[in-house]
């Protein structure tokens, strides 16, 4: 058996023994500029020991979660190692993997945890012993006490894995729908699993192959993507709300909790439902304020927008944070062009005003604007993909979000809080269907209200036979950046037709579509956040992802969140906003349209576009991404001022330069 301890109280008698050590094992996580723990393992399921040399290129391949260093445990065929921050002020005081003497079990994790009052209760911990025991050892104690079903009350952003030697059996999970990840690969010898998909891709276990159905879905916008399955074929996600059991004969995934059984609430009155949300959501937020305490002020800041969830995050955290006499440190993205004339009449482009107006409410609010001024969209995807590992939608976004993390990393913060999952949860715009027979009338019209109830009362197998004519009539892949001769290969339209989670998929009731939104169970956005901000050496914290937020919000019936005397829409949060934005953020019925300037930033950088245009049509990606079809766009934002080049530069243009140069990459590898 083999403890080695990567953490800052190792000592030996042999300097030069301890030089080499440090050297080799210390030296790369205590220059490390990363903040977000991690953890990883191998388990050899044919019971050979685990290669020392094999570990040590995970460890090192995950040093840079470990900026306060880290431990690892070695012993025959299995391999387990944790790279720590200290995020909170009790997670000094932990150190894992740890080894149970009496059951001997095995366990490493990487947790923050919400409900930390309740689970020192249950595990029968005083509240002295709560000063001296981090998150990570106390869901170690709800795991010895529970078991595997402990699962269902941990609430916070967690991942553990535990392994039982008489069984010879890891167990690994992770949270309802926190900003954590968990990759994999596995073969009938070897398990292996990482927070960073860069510590498997490191040992070379399989080739690396290109999942072409994921890329072509990632192309089209159709979230089936979501879910266990990766662009590399070999590699899984564990997803959210998800367990994974592992022993040398079977490998079984599970689901523990499932959004959709949500049940409906119901309360006597309207405004019943803003204060009990009012109650739980600033629970979710001051859940979030725990921080390491290396400095007399909190290492927090948030992103703050234009618009309503992260007005209320910032204005809620805001609030708490005046009650100690301290401020907030908030971060608006600003344009460095006017981009009104891209964005259509229901949008608005500059979302600053509306922050800075949310800022002077809330009084202790620092407000720092930035405009990605010096940052080239082409480039901010390049470092996406260096970032990520892997093609996704919002290649867009990609230069104000890269800035973002930098502004919040210079401020000296640690912690950024977003809204990233409000749309369907906390602001919900509520079913027009779910109102009176007159209100949807008046809404919609005779005509459009006929047109929309039939779309909703047809079966599916009529509308999939109607979109099949239409799609067939129209198969120019005009908002696709995706080869013509690459989705017929595939034969993605029948796929996208008969699938369950497409764009042409039937989503009937209200809660249908905040699943669509939301991918209850599946979801890789918090895997994405999670990586992404630990290359910048943050922790991002969601508190609209809480799940507790998200079971209240999902449980409010759908006809509150309309108000039909005067038709406002996202009621509930309007009206919990009340006294923390003014009216002119929380009435403001147009959204902010995020990189809205982004086509004379494309312009701005053009030899930069150019150069990865002609880069993809030399490599391999020609035969996945319609190189001439970009180009053709390419002119059209070079020459046109409009919202139909603007929606092409995002669809077309940036998507497919983010997969072609993907495609390219791989194929380097």
């Amino acid at each position: 058996m083999r403890y080695l301890a990567f953490s800052d109280d190792f000592s030996t008698e042999n300097d030069q023994s301890y030089f080499l050590w440090w050297f080799l094992f210390r030296w790369p996580f205590q220059h490390s500029n990363i903040c977000v723990s991690g953890i990883y393992g191998i388990f050899k399921r044919d019971g050979s020991p685990v290669e020392p040399l094999t570990f040590e290129t995970m460890r090192r391949a995950m040093a840079e979660w470990g900026p306060d260093g880290g431990d690892s445990w070695l012993d025959g065929c299995l391999g387990l190692g944790q790279a720590r921050m200290f995020s909170t002020p009790e997670a000094h005081y932990e150190r894992f993997p740890c080894v149970d003497p009496s059951s001997g079990l095995l366990f490493a994790s990487a947790a923050r945890l919400d409900n930390r009052d309740e689970l020192l209760v249950e595990c029968g911990l005083s509240q002295s012993d709560a000063l001296t025991i981090g998150d990570g050892e106390l869901l170690r104690q709800t795991y010895l006490r529970w078991g595997e079903d402990c699962v269902k009350w941990i609430y916070g952003d967690w991942s553990f894995a535990a392994y039982h030697p008489s069984e010879r059996k890891l167990f690994l999970a992770r949270d309802h729908f926190g900003n954590t990840s968990i990759y994999y690969y596995t073969d009938f010898r070897t398990f292996v699993f990482a927070s960073s998909r860069k510590a498997i891709l490191a040992l070379n276990l399989a080739p690396k192959e290109m999942d072409e159905l994921f890329l072509a879905q990632v192309l089209m916008a159709w979230p089936a993507y979501h879910g266990e399955q990766t662009v590399h074929k070999s590699i899984k996600r564990l997803p959210p709300a998800h367990c994974l059991t592992v022993t040398p004969e079977r490998l079984d995934n599970c689901c523990f909790w499932r959004m959709e059984e949500t049940s409906e609430l119901r309360l006597p009155r309207h405004s019943d439902y803003v204060e009990a949300f009012k109650g739980v959501f600033e629970k979710a937020v001051k859940a979030r304020f725990r921080t390491s305490e290396k400095s007399k002020e909190r290492q927090i800041a948030v992103t703050l927008s234009g618009g309503l969830d992260s007005g209320l995050v910032a204005a809620v955290a805001a609030r708490l944070l005046h009650s100690e006499g301290k401020r907030l440190k908030a971060f608006t993205s600003a344009p460095l062009f006017d981009g009104n004339v891209y964005v259509g009449p229901q949008r608005f482009a500059d979302e600053l005003p509306f922050a800075r107006a949310t800022a002077l409410q809330a009084g202790n609010i620092d407000l720092y604007p930035f405009n990605s001024e010096s940052i080239s969209p082409i480039q901010s995807i390049r470092k996406k993909l260096e970032i990520e590992n892997e093609p996704s939608h919002g290649a867009g976004n990609s230069f104000w979000i890269q800035a973002l993390m930098e502004n919040v990393r210079d401020s000296g913060c640690s912690i950024l809080l977003t809204g990233q999952n409000g749309n369907a949860g906390i602001s919900w715009t509520g079913d027009v269907f779910s109102q009176s027979l007159a209100y949807q009338l008046r809404y919609f019209g005779g005509k459009r209200w006929l047109k929309e109830a039939v779309k909703r009362c047809a079966p599916s197998a009529f509308l999939r036979v109607y979109r099949k004519m239409f799609m067939a009539k129209n198969e120019s892949w005009q908002f696709s950046a995706i080869h013509p001769d690459f989705a017929r290969r595939l034969n993605l339209l029948e796929q996208m037709l008969e699938s369950s989670n497409s764009s042409f998929a039937k989503k009937g009731t209200s809660l249908e579509q905040r699943f669509s939104i939301l991918m209850p169970g599946c979801s890789n956005g918090g895997a994405m956040w999670a990586e992404s901000a630990m290359a910048y050496g943050l922790e991002v914290r969601d508190p609209t992802a809480d799940v507790r937020v998200l079971a209240f919000t999902l449980s409010v019936p759908d006809h509150v969140f309309i108000d039909p005397r005067t038709g406002l829409h996202r009621w509930l949060i309007r009206e919990a906003m009340k006294g923390y934005v003014p009216d002119e953020v929380r009435l403001n019925r147009k959204r902010g349209r995020q990189a809205a300037d982004l086509i004379p930033r494309l312009r701005r950088f053009a030899s930069d576009v150019e150069a990865a245009l002609d880069e993809l049509s030399q490599g391999p990606s020609a035969a996945y991404v319609d190189v001439n079809y970009m180009g053709q766009v390419w002119q059209m934002v070079q020459t046109q001022d409009t919202p139909d080049a603007f929606h092409k530069s995002l669809t077309v243009l940036m998507r497919g330069i983010l997969a072609g140069l993907f495609v390219n990459g791989i194929a380097k590898s």
